[in-house]
């Protein structure tokens, strides 16, 4: 058991207690002072603290420890491919986290070391050499959220900690659309890149599409019908959707097919975020472009092409808020010759 003690000539109590990795005993000093009473009351529950961190080390199944049952959870959870290697590579994240704290199952999880993660992951530093955003540590711990969900339902916190943290999102920057000049000096460039990054630029600027789903099975192609089946977008299987095979694309994705591709991306490495940054920032020198620029620029040409926005919604499979989002960003010169197509009473 945990107890507080004096040492030798230090004004301020010790607590003696015993490490949970090592099973060893160690001495600690509290910070606070013998002589104040208010300090005494603090250094006695930081004793009761760590006494039942002790019990719960003692007494808890280690089946309760984060490694024996997260990844097998998150495999089950999450509905598709690309979900499942975000959550996977966000919980590598906090596992080291916990670890480091000596958080090493759920009920020892308390509300400010669940926020302190927030400050540990951003000053992380990236491959870019940029330290890691705090949208991205907000992210991360979006997952440790459900993870914690989990383990009340099975018993295993009281309480989830990580719900209602407070943590206002950084308002991320805009993505824009791509201009006529843009997409010829990204053909011109990808013609130096690996073949799989052309294709995969093609699929998204004629079909919207996210990065990740540009890698599509040849089964889900049918050229007499000229459909295309995303079985796997973003949600899983259950937002599969079907739209027209772009007649531009045809050209370049037959004779994958012909030439006996499985599916449209050949020798895609992982993870691609990486490849696509550098190939924007550095090869481009556009650090304000992005692979999502694509699916930007897919929408506003539709809008300025009056197609409704149900039907963008429908060839994008998306929810209203990024077509309203989309309208905010037309320029005026896109919006210059509208006014005078209104019909309204002269004064």
């Amino acid at each position: 058991m945990a107890s507080i003690v004096k040492r030798g000539d230090s004004p301020y109590w010790w607590v003696k207690f015993i490490e949970q990795e090592t099973g060893q005993q160690r001495f600690q000093s509290t910070g606070y002072r013998r002589d104040d009473l208010a300090a005494t009351m603090k250094a006695k529950s930081l004793r009761s603290e760590l006494t039942a961190r002790e019990l719960v080390k003692k007494t808890h199944n280690q089946s309760e420890r984060w490694e024996a049952w997260v990844e097998p959870f998150l495999k089950e959870h999450c509905a598709s491919p690309g979900t499942l290697e975000r959550y996977l590579g966000a919980w590598n994240y906090l596992l080291a986290y916990l670890r480091e704290e000596h958080i090493a199952m759920p009920c020892l999880l308390t509300y400010a070391k669940a926020q302190g993660y927030l400050a540990w992951r951003t000053t992380q530093k990236k491959r870019s050499g940029k330290t890691v955003k705090r949208n991205t540590a907000i992210t991360d711990m979006k997952v440790l959220s459900i993870v914690m969900n989990e383990a009340v339902k099975r018993g295993y916190a009281k309480t989830n900690t990580c719900e209602k943290l407070g943590l206002r999102r950084d308002k991320a920057k805009e993505k824009p659309s791509l201009t006529d000049q843009d997409i010829t000096a990204i053909r011109a460039a990808l013609k130096r890149r690996p073949p799989w990054m052309r294709v995969s630029f093609e699929i998204a600027l004629y079909t919207g599409c996210r990065q990740s789903e540009t890698q599509i099975a040849f089964k889900d192609i049918d050229f007499k019908r000229k459909t295309i089946r995303f079985i796997e977008p973003k949600g899983g299987e259950q937002k599969t959707y079907v739209v027209e095979l772009p007649a531009p694309l045809i050209p370049v994705l037959l004779p994958l097919k012909k030439a006996g591709q499985t599916h449209t991306l050949k020798g895609v490495p992982n993870p691609l975020g990486h490849i696509w940054w550098e190939f924007f920032s550095r090869t481009m020198k556009r650090p304000d472009l992005c692979f999502h620029c694509t699916r930007v620029n897919f929408v506003t040409r539709h809008i300025l092409a009056s197609t409704p926005e149900p039907m963008i919604r429908r060839l994008v499979n998306h929810s209203s808020e990024m077509v309203n989002r989309i309208y905010q960003r037309l320029g005026v010169d896109d919006v210059r010759n509208l006014t005078p197509k209104l019909r309204i009473p002269r004064a």
